[in-house]
């Protein structure tokens, strides 16, 4: 954690490998550009049965409504998906 720290991040314990499913796509916690602060309560809120369909959704989101010309940046268009869909 202090080597993540040192290259400017910030280091979040968020448990053991076996929980690590609630950081995957379709999890509150992906894609979504939290906070520290913000991050304990998106790892709380992952229902492990609706990350599939989820994560679907935003595929299927993304398929339909990405224009890159439109967009300035497809991470921003990610973000803005994922945080309407799982927040």
């Amino acid at each position: 954690m202090q080597l993540v720290e040192d290259t400017g991040f910030d280091a979040f314990d968020a448990g053991t490998l076996a929980e690590s499913w609630r950081q995957q796509p379709g999890a509150p916690s992906h894609c979504t550009d939290l906070t520290r602060e913000e991050l304990p309560a998106a790892l709380a809120a992952a229902e492990r049965e609706r990350l599939t369909k989820r994560r679907d959704l935003a595929t299927a989101v993304f398929l339909e409504r990405y224009d890159p010309s439109k967009e300035v940046h497809p991470a921003d268009f990610v973000l803005r998906v994922h945080r309407t869909l799982f927040m």
